[in-house]
């Protein structure tokens, strides 16, 4: 089916003049309408320029389209594409660390979907296809990823995944847990971005409110003088309130309809996780459990409170960077404590292999971090002395080491690890806590780190690199570190299986 060089659904060519228009007035909004309010006459060139570059860009689209053609050989993936230099890329299918199908509502109205595949060769996506049919996407898939499927099980395998008393089934996201997710949602991020607009575009937003005011009657001009104080207080609270439902409103349409379940088989090789999710935007996400390199539970003190922690599931990527460099993600949002076992036995087989030992930093960590926060804050207590006199800097500095001693002591106790001698569980934090997991068979480099005044104190720090992220093991003993450094390595010479 996918032997002879084809090019995407025409559809695509639809699609990519949407991708590249939503790229150009992300990177230029601001401008645009800074530009349209002054109206100077430097406005209407720069719409000019504006406008000649969306032709570039719809030329650049279609001549994409046009040269962009794909298909299966001798158990590669072989592509040209490029529109003034021709690149050709062939991709070995098992070098393939994931594929995922995604579908907007442009493409479900017309039943095609996207396709991304991941081989941890660079940044982010290493290969994109944008318009292709349901069927032939997910059947596709399954050449990539070897699957034993047929086209008529992958192409139903979403609907598959709605039955509740689908029996592979490991997570169901219903709609009481969805607004649990967007209400612990980091709503900081969304506030700061608001009151950035208001004064990014305060001179704009005070001539429509001066306008807006006149248009006003003098009898509701007085009440509202009058409720200005009360309007003023209560303006954080509507800012925040608006960004919280904003949170909970793109968690329930992100995440809309989760699943997750488990593809079995006897062969190792080819047991698979499968998630879909999506009102707007549709995914189904396929990781082979062999090919996880690093795992990590994270929660925050709301999600401690609802009972639940995310879940970030990583096959190798480009660099090794970790949850935010690179490669194709798939994030549960949402696992508690049944789920997570599950997980943890799925990915991690063996785990625990023998009695586990937990290891935590020596006390010199606690005053080490101690003393450099004090050094930290010291100079606004200083600041404080010169300003207000030696009373007032007295103070300032007994709260400032009260709470980095605090701080310090809560980071000691939420900073430990436990290893059955082939896996490590880390788990670090205190208000926002995370727990990083990885098998020692799978591990890409072993860093062991002791500068002079570590070796007089008798620590060192271990990390473990992985080809998706590391894990850290801060202020053990060198005596243990060196131990835990000769057990992880001997893992690693001795382990003859495949590790990606």
């Amino acid at each position: 089916m996918f032997e002879r060089p084809q090019r995407q659904h025409a559809l695509g060519l639809l699609i990519l003049i949407g991708w590249q228009a939503q790229s150009l007035v992300r990177s230029t909004w601001p401008v645009f309408v800074a530009f349209y309010f002054q109206g100077d006459r430097d406005a209407r060139f720069f719409i000019w320029a504006i406008s000649v570059g969306c032709i570039l860009t719809f030329m650049g689209a279609v001549l994409h389209f046009a040269r962009f053609t794909f298909h299966l050989e001798a158990d590669q993936l072989h592509v040209r594409k490029g529109v003034l230099v021709r690149d050709k890329v062939n991709i070995p299918l098992d070098r393939i660390q994931a594929v995922h199908v995604e579908q907007n509502l442009l493409q479900r109205l017309f039943k095609v979907c996207g396709l991304k595949i991941d081989t941890a060769g660079s940044a982010g996506s290493e290969l994109t296809i944008h318009a292709l049919p349901w069927d032939d996407a997910h059947a596709l898939r399954g050449r990539l990823l070897q699957s034993i499927q047929d086209e008529e099980v992958e192409s139903s395998e979403a609907q598959q995944a709605s039955d509740t008393s689908e029996p592979n089934l490991v997570v169901r996201l219903d709609t009481p847990t969805l607004l649990k997710v967007g209400l612990s949602q980091n709503h900081l991020s969304k506030i700061g971005f608001a009151i950035g607009g208001l004064l990014t575009f305060q001179g704009i937003a005070w001539e429509v409110v001066s306008e807006l005011w006149q248009r006003v009657p003098s009898l509701y001009r007085t009440v509202l003088l009058f409720l200005s104080p009360l309007i003023l207080v209560l303006s954080p609270v509507v800012i925040a309130a608006v960004s919280v439902l904003i949170s909970v409103a793109t968690s329930v349409v992100k995440h809309w309809k989760l699943r997750v379940w488990v593809e079995a088989d006897e062969d190792p090789a080819k047991r698979a996780l499968h998630l879909t999710q999506g009102l707007l935007n549709r995914q189904s996400m396929q990781v082979p459990l062999h090919k996880v390199q690093w795992v990590m539970w994270e929660n925050t003190w709301i999600r401690r409170q609802f009972g639940f922690d995310t879940l970030h599931i990583r096959q190798a990527s480009a660099g090794g960077g970790g949850p935010t460099v690179g490669g194709l993600k798939l994030t549960i949002p949402a696992v508690d404590g049944g789920p997570t076992r599950e997980f943890e036995g799925l990915m991690f087989p063996s785990w625990p292999e023998r009695d586990l030992v937990t290891l935590r930093p020596m006390p010199y960590a606690f005053w080490m971090r101690w003393f450099k926060r004090v050094l930290l804050w010291a100079p606004l207590a200083l600041a404080a002395g010169i300003a207000l006199g030696w009373p007032a800097g007295m103070v300032a500095l007994g709260g400032c080491t009260a709470w980095t001693g605090f701080w310090a002591r809560a980071w000691h106790r939420g900073t430990w690890a436990t290893t059955d001698g082939r896996h490590v569980s880390v788990h670090r934090g205190w208000l926002f806590r995370k727990r990083v997991m990885v098998d020692w068979t799978k591990l890409q480099a072993i860093q062991f780190t002791q500068n002079r005044i570590q070796a007089r104190r008798g620590v060192a720090h271990l990390t473990f690199h992985t080809a998706s992220g590391v894990a850290v093991l801060p202020y053990l003993s060198t005596s243990v570190a060196l131990q835990i450094r000769d057990l992880a390595s001997a893992q690693v010479n001795s382990h003859h299986g495949a590790w990606m």
